[in-house]
């Protein structure tokens, strides 16, 4: 009997099994958080430093105000070994603070000028602060400077920073102030001296609204010093703030009589004058440069000094003494004459008339008139020397105009007054004095003694003679009084010692003033102020 078979039908099912649903859901689940995870890592960035002192990846914290926004990720060394590298990250909701010109730098335990910071960091340890900047492009991801020490101004900050440069001596610490009339407007922010330049720069920073004072032609210069000044107005003594005293500063002012300029730009360089007294000098850049051959010492003659006719300031000396390589192959530095090198400004004397002087030409014309260069002394006290323009009625005529023009230079004659012509003068009346022939005359006046005592007893003799008996009343009275009078001259009386003593007396006084005036000579101030010592001679040994 046959069997039917019957075929299965197979059914393919095409659905997920349920099984897989656990899975995907881990997957999709484990995604989501490796994407949450580096979705709330924040943006990340790199500081450069130059060493890592206390600061720890995974637990290094990045504050700004005290408030965690950061964290330090890793800190490795530089390819070059030189330097630190630390990658950091900011959280999302922070990452507006990060900027191009974001400043960092780490924050500990410090002794400092404004007194103990950081002092929460000895239990917490070192953090890094961020201070962020003004920059509103996107940021770069450039590598920043982790700076050891906090920012002397606050880069949110509005101003104007501006660079300095100095070729004088000491230096102004970095926070020292920046002031104008004796306000703090600013400070100084970096301190560095150039090696390829051979000058100290300073950056510094003055807030808003204090930046409006600085023009393009201001003029700073250094404070810190106690300065007293002498003049013929009498004595003036500055002394700044302790603040100032301790650690300097830097103060701005336009020249006296200058009009505001133009508003400075951010970065513009200035230069750093000495001193207040120098921002003066420093906007007579139109001169014309004259040589004057001086045969008095120039002890007390500095660069700066004025030129002045009358009391009317008319320039500055340049150089002092001043040798060109002209003067050096016709002449000796050996020479009866000192060269001098000035300039004549004449926009000094725009200040006082309205009409424009020729004044260079004025003072070639007028020597032959008896203009003269001479040497005075501006400070007894100091012994400080000035050029003075005068005229010379006996010199009117004397001018010699082959000498107008030497070694590539107008010049202007000298002529010696003042106080070296006194002190000659004072020299020539001493050795007069020195020159005498007191000895000698001493000697003939002891010899006019021993003969006066001889008359003195011829005297006593015919007094004591008959014959004085016989000779009329008024011849004897005058012999009598004759006879007095030599009393007083001969040896041992009060009027003959007297004489011996007074000759002695100028003839020492004579000796005594010898080196005085020889001093003099060297040091013209060396009544005010201490001569300077001389070496003992050193003896040397016999040939």
């Amino acid at each position: 009997m046959a069997t039917s078979r019957k075929l299965a039908k197979i059914i393919r099912i095409r659905a997920i099994s349920a099984i897989w649903i656990i899975p995907i859901v881990t997957v999709i689940v484990g995604l989501w958080i490796i994407y949450v995870h580096f979705a709330d890592r924040g943006t990340a960035f790199t500081l450069l430093a130059k060493d890592a002192n206390g600061i720890v990846a995974g637990k290094t914290v990045i504050k700004n105000r005290s408030v965690d926004i950061g964290i330090v990720d890793e800190v490795t060394l530089s390819d070059d070994f030189k330097q630190v590298v630390i990658k950091g990250r900011i959280y999302n909701d922070m990452d507006p603070l990060l900027r191009n010109d974001s400043i960092f730098w780490v924050v500990k335990p410090e002794i400092g000028r404004d007194g103990v910071t950081g002092l929460g960091t000895i239990l917490s340890g070192v953090y890094i602060e961020l201070a962020a900047g003004n920059d509103t492009h996107s940021f770069k991801n450039n590598p920043f400077i982790l700076a050891d020490a906090p920012p002397i101004s606050d880069p949110s900050i509005k101003g104007i920073r501006l660079n300095l440069e100095s070729d004088q001596n000491g230096v102004i610490p970095r926070g020292a102030s920046v002031m104008f009339h004796g306000y703090r407007v600013g400070n100084v922010e970096t301190s560095e001296f150039d090696v390829d330049a051979r000058k100290m720069k300073y950056q510094i920073f003055i807030t808003k609204p204090y930046d409006a004072l600085v023009t393009q032609n201001v003029r700073f210069w250094k404070e810190g010093g106690i300065n007293l000044s002498l003049s013929s107005r009498g004595a003036s003594l500055d002394v700044p703030s302790l603040d100032v005293l301790m650690s300097g500063g830097i103060s701005f002012d336009l020249p006296e009589g200058s009009k505001l300029g133009e508003p400075a730009q951010q970065h513009a360089v200035y230069e750093l004058y000495k001193d207040k007294k120098s921002i003066q000098d420093s906007q007579y850049t139109d001169y014309k440069e004259f040589l004057i051959f001086i045969s008095d010492s120039i002890s007390g003659l500095s660069e700066g000094a004025a030129v002045e006719y009358h009391g009317i300031r008319l320039g500055t000396v340049s150089k002092v003494p001043f040798y060109s390589a002209e003067m050096l192959d016709k002449s000796s530095i050996l020479n009866q004459k000192v060269p001098v090198l000035i300039r004549i400004e004449p926009d000094r004397l725009s200040e006082l008339v309205e009409d424009k002087v020729d004044i260079a030409t004025l003072i070639m014309q007028e020597q032959k008139n008896g203009l003269r260069a001479s040497l005075k002394t501006s400070n007894m006290f100091t012994g400080a020397l000035y050029i003075d323009l005068d005229f010379y009625p006996d010199l009117k005529g004397k001018y010699d105009p082959t000498l107008a023009h030497q070694f590539g230079y107008d010049t202007i004659d000298a002529t010696s007054t003042g106080f070296a012509q006194i002190q000659a003068k004072i020299l020539q009346l001493l050795d007069n004095f020195n020159n005498l022939p007191l000895n000698n005359t001493i000697v003939q006046f002891n010899q006019s003694l021993a003969s006066s005592e001889k008359l003195m007893n011829s005297l006593n003799q015919i007094m004591a003679s008959k014959e004085m008996q016989n000779m009329p009343k008024d011849l004897q009275k005058a012999l009598q009084t004759l006879s007095e009078t030599m009393k007083g001259f001969q040896p041992g009386s009060d009027l003959n010692n007297q004489m011996k003593e007074s000759l002695e007396k100028v003839q020492q006084m004579m000796d005594e003033l010898t080196p005085l005036l020889n001093t003099l000579n060297d040091k013209s101030n060396a009544l005010i102020f201490s001569a300077p010592t001389k070496k003992d001679p050193e003896p040397k040994a016999k040939r």
